[in-house]
């Protein structure tokens, strides 16, 4: 049942129309506050200088290894691309640490989906760590495994008392994002919150939007 809802967005999320999801965002911003139309105008701004062409669904390139996250909106069912190579560069060179978790922290982050659980069948490559990302707007401020769901499974399964494993929350991710188009449909669902709500979530400048830091 779990595949059958991965391959069912996987589906869904090909009909998306980004263009249409960013004009109802910014329709309802706009018709919510000043502050709302101010950051509507930025969003109409990028998305006529940057993003009316952007290629949807991106494209993965054989031999990199990247992953799909999904987000139901009213729209539709989005795909987040995330480049899991990139992200690994990004931890090495920046000297990222591990946090040291029980796996029955974490268990809960595997989406079942992603599990190859005949033993017979699994390839190994463990060249990419153990990600998590944990975000309000695109987790529900839940964990949810990115990378290493079958090591987590495992080190579960088997009782294992720790697991090593990157951990990034909120902003920390947007690196990881591999196309242009989900770190602007993130960052505009950060906004979209902010205006609705009558938030600065995440911000400095309470005249500000993530549209400034597109």
């Amino acid at each position: 049942m779990i595949k059958n809802q991965i391959e069912y967005y996987e589906k869904a999320s090909r009909r998306f129309n980004p263009l249409k999801h960013f004009q109802m965002r910014t329709q309802e911003m706009e018709n919510k506050s000043n502050y709302g139309v101010r950051t509507a105008s930025k969003w109409n701004e990028i998305v006529g200088q940057y993003l009316k062409d952007e290629i949807y669904p991106v494209v993965h390139p054989i031999g990199q290894e990247t992953f799909s996250l999904y987000a139901v909106f009213p729209t539709g069912i989005f795909e987040y691309a995330l480049d899991i190579d990139g992200a690994t560069s990004l931890i090495k060179k920046e000297g990222v640490n591990p946090t040291i978790f029980n796996p029955t922290q974490i268990i809960a982050s595997v989406d079942e989906g992603n599990i190859n659980k005949d033993l017979n069948n699994i390839k190994t490559n463990h060249k990419n760590p153990v990600m998590i990302l944990q975000s309000q707007r695109l987790t529900g401020n839940m964990p949810h495994c990115i990378n290493g769901n079958h090591r987590i499974f495992e080190a579960h399964r088997n009782n294992e008392k720790s697991i090593e494993v990157y951990h990034f929350k909120d902003l920390e991710f947007v690196p990881f994002f591999y196309d242009d188009l989900s770190k602007a449909m993130y960052y505009l669902e950060m906004d979209f919150y902010n205006v609705i709500n009558d938030k600065r979530d995440f911000l400095k400048d309470p005249y500000g939007s993530f549209a400034d830091a597109f």
